[in-house]
């Protein structure tokens, strides 16, 4: 897994990893589980990997207990900042992919290009809510956080999505996921509902974005592909592709696909920077 590193900020105390060299990318993990991208992060070489245990999953505390997606993201920056990263590839997953989204945004300096599996939010105009994220948050307010899982994330992922963890994670991985529950529910949902995706100017983005979504996604009849369309249309420089075989847990159940998908898309979009009014590639010299 490599060396963990700690940045303290005003409000919480990130836990991150930095490995490899090459042109930077930024693995941002979904809810509940804060090693979704363990594995992904080393299936990418010739890129320099930073990957986070956001606030409040994992490693990393939320010490306000009252943050938002703004300060996600904002965790993020400081991140790459601290780490001297002008400019960096985002790869986000489900709420992930909604962080990501926000970093671009507040930060638009700092994005190259954007991955974005599933992204969680923004939702469809007249999207209904599903009644597994119902029953999971009335499983959670019962203290129940092995029925809230089973209700959500289960409901968006394979059957067998529990042996998918337990493959690539280990028992003490689903555990930690499990248990991860419990700051979604009494945290992060807030946070990812509080969210205003037009304030934050998404229609404005101008990063190459690739937009993933799963095939099997389709048959369990999650609402990700019909969210991925629609943001789409939002963003200047978009495109769409369709995983076979995987689901809303694909950076778990084929990590080799998806480690492929985002090397091909980040090969087509080197970065670059700025510097004293002259471009360069990053990894160049000078850059």
């Amino acid at each position: 897994m490599g060396t963990v590193r700690h940045l303290q900020t005003e409000d919480a105390d990130i836990a991150f990893w930095d490995e490899g060299s090459g042109e930077p990318v930024l693995l941002v993990h979904a809810s509940f589980c804060a090693d979704w991208f363990a594995p992904l992060a080393q299936l990418l070489p010739g890129c320099r990997v930073v990957r986070t245990h956001r606030a409040g999953y994992g490693l990393s505390r939320d010490l306000s207990g009252g943050l938002s997606l703004v300060d996600h993201a904002r965790h993020l920056a400081d991140v790459l900042q601290a780490r001297g990263i002008e400019r960096a590839h985002v790869v986000g997953h489900s709420s992930g992919g909604s962080v990501a989204l926000q970093l671009a945004a507040a930060h638009p300096g700092l994005v190259g290009s954007m991955v974005l599996m599933e992204p969680a939010f923004p939702h469809v105009a007249g999207e209904s809510k599903s009644d597994a994220m119902r029953n999971a948050v009335a499983a959670a307010k019962e203290g129940d956080l092995e029925r809230a899982f089973d209700f959500f994330p289960g409901h968006v992922c394979s059957p067998g999505y529990r042996d998918v963890f337990m493959r690539t994670l280990g028992a003490a991985g689903l555990e930690e996921a499990v248990r991860g529950g419990r700051y979604f529910f009494e945290h992060e949902m807030a946070a990812l509902g509080g969210w205003d995706s037009d304030a934050a100017g998404l229609d404005g983005l101008g990063q190459p974005t690739l937009l993933v979504a799963g095939a099997e996604g389709e048959r369990l009849g999650t609402p990700y592909r019909v969210r991925n369309r629609a943001l789409a249309g939002r963003l200047a420089h978009a495109e769409e592709i369709l995983l076979p075989g995987v689901s809303h847990a694909m950076p778990l159940e084929d990590p080799s696909l998806v480690a492929q998908t985002v090397l091909e898309f980040v090969g087509r979009h080197p970065l670059d920077v700025v510097r004293g009014g002259q471009r360069a590639r990053v990894g160049e010299p000078g850059a």
